[in-house]
């Protein structure tokens, strides 16, 4: 048997799950290998990201520039405006 260096975890160590293998017959394995799928997609959830770059791309199409406004203070109230309707959902 070989030592990984594994630890103990939920109560099954390398010597049990190793005392298993040497346990199974040829039949039990090649069933054990058909039912693991060696093409297993990873599937990674990208909603939450879409939804953000979907917020910023409104945002700053939406937000005016700096230099399209009378005065800075017109900018931020107006972008501070913006913010708070792409914050909230209204497109």
């Amino acid at each position: 048997m070989v030592n990984y260096g594994f630890h103990e975890a939920r109560g099954i160590t390398m010597k049990d799950i190793a005392t298993i293998v040497e346990g199974l017959t040829v039949e039990q394995i090649r069933a054990v290998m058909a039912s693991i799928s060696s093409n297993n997609i990873r599937r990674i959830d990208t909603s939450r990201k879409e939804a953000r770059l979907a917020r910023n791309n409104l945002y700053f199409s939406s937000c005016p520039k700096p230099h399209q406004v009378d005065s800075f203070e017109t900018y931020t109230q107006h972008s501070d405006s913006i913010r708070e309707q792409v914050l909230s959902g209204v497109e």
